[in-house]
């Protein structure tokens, strides 16, 4: 609707027209709608109760308890380490010509005695051919002497040789056998040599990467030997590992004290786990090496501990040659620790915390400090309420709310749910 501004039209003799007076009407009635209005909002805030609207409470969060659990733990000592083979063989030509053939399928685990490569074998059987016939030739000139040094040695003790034919005679005797012989050595290296166109693998474990392939003329020799593949054991495997003069001396006392075998069995227990473990140690080696000294630039001590590594099916071998392993060794005696489930761990600003709930069903924040890992729980080294540094601990009594950490505030009221910690 649509209102006009105009001032009032008065008719020449002083009296409205009809106009003037329904446009007068028309604002009459905008006025009363605009009263009626307004009475109405002021009626609705006047109604509002302010009670009503104030907002509900928050429902208390439910959360799950457990208490702490006691139990002999052993303290460990934590290295990084990398596998080494037990054994590596670097597989080269032993004899110089072209190959033939190289039957290994690269990256293949085979067994010790298996056919690697081989080398042309036609110039090293015609030579054998070759040396045989020198050997029944020096065989048979040895017969020959043989014979005339028998006449001669009869003639001469019927007086019918000379002194000097039957030296010579001796001498042409052991001159055709020390020919023999010489061709015999001969006889063996040309077999040898036949015998060295075929390469085996010395040991049993996984080949490498094939880096000749037929076709191609390779050197023999005990110096520049063409280098064919290699060849490393993979059961059992090593861990070489590095640790420092206070950890050794600390592993040493525990030997001193009988708490671990004695240096001399060098069969010191140690356990080993990979990134997929997350934080288990799942393989179990001993100690078969320690070095005989500290580097003094690092100050620390190389040891390796022997694994098994066996076969599975599937998946194979769980450890493989150059892998990074974790490493944790026994230190100290067993003692009593406190353990809580990880999960009842949280962490703000550097600060390992965690909540327990009171009789009063009141979450209260403790700060502690935390120790080893076992199976999925942490021990509790340390435990003290903020702003204060006295060590409360955690009792047995404590309840250490495992789950629903985030809606829990310090001071303010949970439900509890118990949950038992299950014992390792």
């Amino acid at each position: 609707m649509r209102l006009h501004s105009e001032p009032a039209r008065y008719h020449p003799a002083g009296v409205l027209t009809t106009s003037d007076t329904a446009i007068m009407n028309l604002h009459g009635r905008f006025s009363s709608l605009l009263s009626r209005m307004a009475w109405l909002l002021s009626a609705c805030l006047g109604c509002s109760n302010p009670e009503s609207a104030a907002p509900a409470k928050p429902p208390v969060p439910e959360v799950t308890v457990a208490v702490p659990q006691s139990q002999e733990v052993q303290d460990y000592q934590y290295f990084t380490g990398r596998v080494e083979p037990n054994e590596r063989v670097d597989v080269r030509a032993r004899v110089s010509g072209h190959l033939t053939s190289v039957p290994f399928r690269p990256g293949s685990e085979i067994a010790a005695g298996d056919i690697l490569a081989e080398v042309d074998k036609r110039p090293f059987e015609a030579e054998l051919a070759r040396v045989q016939a020198q050997l029944a030739e020096a065989e048979a000139r040895a017969a020959r002497t043989q014979g005339t040094f028998e006449r001669i040695t009869a003639a001469r003790e019927k007086g019918a040789a000379s002194e000097e034919e039957f030296r010579k005679a001796l001498g042409d005797r052991d001159e055709s056998a020390a020919a023999v012989q010489l061709v015999k050595a001969a006889l063996s290296l040309a077999q040898l040599n036949l015998d060295y166109c075929t390469l085996r693998s010395p040991i049993a474990g996984r080949i490498g990467d094939r880096l000749v392939d037929a076709g191609n003329l390779v050197t023999g020799g005990p110096t520049g030997a063409t280098l064919l593949t290699t060849v490393v054991s993979v059961d059992p495997l090593q861990v070489a590992f590095d640790m420092d003069e206070n950890t050794l001396q600390r592993l040493q006392q525990a030997m001193r004290d009988g708490r671990l075998p004695s240096p001399q069995e060098l069969s010191v227990p140690v356990q080993a786990g990979l990134a997929i473990h997350q934080g288990d140690y799942p393989l179990s080696g001993t100690v078969k090496f320690l070095n005989n000294q500290v580097d003094p630039s690092t100050g620390t001590i190389r040891l390796k501990a022997e694994f098994q590594n066996p076969k599975l099916d599937p998946g194979g071998r769980v450890l493989a040659v150059g892998m990074f392993v974790r490493v944790r060794v026994p230190i100290g005696p067993l003692r009593s620790a406190v353990l809580v489930p990880e999960s009842a761990l949280a962490s703000e600003q550097g600060q390992r915390y965690l909540f327990i709930v009171d009789d009063q069903q009141t979450a209260r924040r403790l700060n502690v400090e935390p120790g080893l890992q076992l199976n999925g729980l942490r021990e509790i080294a340390r435990a003290w309420t903020p702003g204060s540094s006295d060590n409360r601990g955690l009792l047995s009594t404590d309840r250490v709310i495992v789950k629903g950490l985030q809606r829990v505030r310090n001071g303010a009221a949970v439900a509890t749910v118990d949950q038992h910690v299950a014992k390792q």
